[in-house]
């Protein structure tokens, strides 16, 4: 830290060099600061200062509140349009921003009473379960839960899902068309365990996206819920009367 004046209160000259360093890049968006111990030594400070500079950050949008005590540079929100029906691989992909995703599980289930009504299925045939993390330019955007009809999509390749589109793989993998879906948005709180994985405090707001997507037949050929970081995806449509 360059130039301290002793003019202005240390826990403002600390947040003032914080903004310097995402100004030049040394903190990117999504980055995580380092460690209150780390900072308090850094600046030759105690907690109590580094909690106030990083506090009023926070309250400037220019820092968030990541799991636990972190703080992170405060990302760009992703911008998604309503106006069509896509996969956030190829939306993203689309608008220029790098988009691959994290499989967390994927395992072969039986269909229970509410996954066969939403899937249109017979309870116990077997559907593909795909929980994923997906990432915009390297940030933790959404936590998803997918269900898939085994019969429709025969030994799928659930490693390609990390770096390929689910729909684009349907579509050229499995000659189908998809047509049409079904979704529904509503805010809620994320549980411990999404917010732990997309790094989140526990209190934080989401966007729950819950879409049964159809194929040209009419047949269902998924049904999922994802969970999106507020803050960090704009959803945008065109109303036209």
């Amino acid at each position: 830290m360059n130039n301290i004046k002793k003019s202005r209160p240390l826990y403002f000259v600390i947040k003032e060099d914080i903004k310097e360093k995402i100004l030049s890049g040394q903190y990117k968006s999504g980055d995580v600061l380092p460690t209150e111990s780390s900072l308090c030594e850094e600046y030759k400070s105690s907690r109590v200062t580094i909690r106030r500079a990083i506090n009023e950050l926070i309250q400037e949008n220019v820092l968030e509140r990541g799991f636990g005590m972190t703080a992170r540079v405060k990302s760009t929100p992703v911008p998604r349009s309503l106006n069509h029906l896509g996969g956030l691989h190829e939306e993203l992909t689309q608008a220029g921003i790098m988009c691959f995703s994290y499989i967390l599980n994927s395992e072969i289930v039986k269909a229970d009473n509410l996954l066969a009504q939403k899937l249109s299925l017979s309870v116990d045939d077997d559907l593909y379960m795909i929980e994923r993390l997906r990432y915009a330019n390297s940030n933790p955007l959404c936590y998803q839960k997918i269900y898939l009809p085994v019969a429709l999509c025969p030994d799928l390749d659930v490693k390609k899902l990390a770096k390929v589109s689910l729909y684009e793989t349907i579509e050229k993998d499995y000659g189908l068309k998809i047509s049409y879906a079904k979704q529904t948005i509503h805010a809620c709180m994320a549980n411990y365990r999404i917010a732990a994985l997309l790094e989140l405090n526990d209190l934080t707001c989401m966007l729950k996206v819950n879409r049964t997507t159809y194929l040209d037949t009419n047949e269902c050929i998924e049904y999922s819920d994802s969970y999106y970081v507020s803050d960090r995806y704009e959803l945008s449509m065109t109303l036209n009367r």
